[in-house]
């Protein structure tokens, strides 16, 4: 598929950030990938974004989400919505922690499909950019698997403070 109708729309304030995201998880059919400080400010745990993440995997061919986190307290404390879908989607879900040697990189991002995507140019902002172009998102696919590669893994029990 080619990047014809590539566009992109930029977003300076948390409403642009939230709506971008809204956007990715509804464009989202097969892969989600997050990379995010702790996913608080995303609305990772919210109620609409846990309807989207809903039908992302109970579609017919259901998606499979890839979350990686520099910090996990938020989603152990503050975020009991995805912890009911990690629980009941744990073969679809896949967390990671950043290491701590490897949180030099101040952005997060979320790519869907390998074509859309959203890049927040740092933690402490609400502004960056988010569209469609399969080969910038390529670009944060490959700097992604090489963060999960030497990420560690987040078990379920680990979430849930067992």
């Amino acid at each position: 598929m080619a990047d014809t109708a590539a566009q992109r729309e930029r977003f300076d304030t948390r409403a642009g950030y939230q709506a971008g995201i809204d956007q990715l998880f509804d464009l989202a059919s097969h892969t989600l990938q997050i990379s995010e400080n702790d996913a608080s400010e995303m609305g990772l745990g919210s109620a609409a974004n846990q309807q989207r993440l809903w039908r992302f995997f109970t579609q017919p061919s259901p998606g499979r989400l890839q979350l990686l986190l520099a910090r996990e307290d938020y989603l152990r404390t503050g975020c009991p919505r995805f912890t009911q879908l990690a629980e009941r989607f744990a073969h679809l879900i896949e967390v990671r922690l950043i290491p701590a040697e490897l949180r030099h990189q101040p952005k997060g991002w979320l790519i869907a499909d390998h074509l859309h995507y959203l890049e927040r140019h740092h933690y402490d902002w609400f502004r960056g950019e988010w569209g469609s172009q399969r080969q910038y998102a390529t670009q944060l696919s490959q700097l992604f698997a090489t963060l999960w590669a030497q990420s560690l893994p987040i078990s379920a029990s680990q979430r849930l403070d067992l």
